[in-house]
C-alpha cells in the first residue's frame, strides 16, 4: 500500500531536515521551560511533550494517559514492523513516510477496503466501526489509532471485551462532541489492554500522528 508523504516526509532532504530539526529542538526546549515540574517519567513525556507541540495546547498534558505499559509495547510493536491500523487517512498522510521506513510500519485505513463499505450498508453501521469489525482477525498485536470515530474506538473496546482481540497498543484520541468524551473514559478502563487516551473532548488525528511520531522517535532511539 502507497504511504502518501505528508509535509515532513516530503522536505527530507538533509539541510530542510536539520533545519527542521533545529526548530523542533528549540520547540521543545521552550515546552520544557514553561511546563516545569510534572511527574511524567522520560518515556511518557516524550509523548506528551510532542502532543503539546503538535497542539500548543498544554491542557493536554492532563488529560493524556498511558495505561498497562503503553510505551513499552507501542515501541516493540514498531520495531517488530507491525502494521497501525488507522481510523482516517488524515493520519496515513500525517505520519512522515522517512519514520514508517525506519522500521517498515505499514499504514492501513480498513474503512477504505470494499468489505467494511458492504457491511456498513446492509447492518446500518458508520463505515468505520465496520471496517474494524470487518479486519478485527488482523488486529492482534497490530497498533490501533483512531482520531476520529469515537465509533470505531468503540468497536475496539468491545473486540477486545468480549472477543479477545490484543492490539499491541490502542491510540485512542477521537475529538468531538457525540461519544468522543465516553469513548476514551471507556478505553483506559480496558484491563490490561496498553492505551494511551486524551481524556474529554479534545484530540483528533493530528494528536494521533504526534503520538505515534513520538514512538518511531524512541523506538529508533533504542536501535
Amino acid at each position: 500500500m502507497t504511504i502518501r508523504a505528508s509535509q515532513e516526509g516530503a522536505d527530507s532532504r538533509p539541510g530542510l531536515v536539520k533545519a527542521g530539526r533545529d526548530i523542533e529542538r528549540s520547540s521543545f526546549r521552550i515546552i520544557d521551560e514553561e511546563m516545569g515540574d510534572h511527574s511524567f517519567p522520560e518515556d511518557q513525556w516524550q509523548v506528551a511533550r510532542r502532543v503539546i507541540h503538535t497542539t500548543g495546547d498544554f491542557d493536554f498534558a492532563r488529560s493524556i494517559r498511558f495505561c498497562s505499559d503503553a510505551i513499552g509495547s507501542g515501541i516493540e510493536a514498531i520495531r517488530s514492523g507491525a502494521p497501525i491500523f488507522a481510523d482516517t487517512r488524515m493520519i496515513r498522510a500525517g505520519l512522515a513516510p522517512w519514520r514508517l521506513e525506519w522500521f517498515g510500519n505499514a499504514v492501513i485505513c480498513p474503512s477504505e477496503s470494499h468489505e467494511s463499505r458492504e457491511m456498513a450498508e446492509a447492518c446500518g453501521l458508520t463505515r468505520t466501526l465496520a471496517a474494524f469489525r470487518a479486519c478485527a482477525g488482523r488486529l492482534s498485536g497490530s497498533i490501533v489509532a483512531v482520531g476520529n470515530a469515537p465509533t470505531a474506538l468503540l468497536e475496539v473496546i468491545r473486540l477486545c471485551r468480549e472477543e479477545g482481540v490484543r492490539p499491541a497498543l490502542v491510540v485512542g484520541v477521537p475529538v468531538g462532541f457525540v461519544q468522543a468524551e465516553e469513548s476514551k473514559a471507556a478505553l483506559v478502563e480496558v484491563r490490561r489492554q496498553p492505551s494511551i487516551a486524551v481524556l474529554g473532548r479534545k484530540g483528533g488525528s493530528s494528536v494521533a500522528v504526534a503520538v505515534l511520531h513520538a514512538l518511531l522517535e524512541l523506538a529508533y532511539s533504542r536501535k
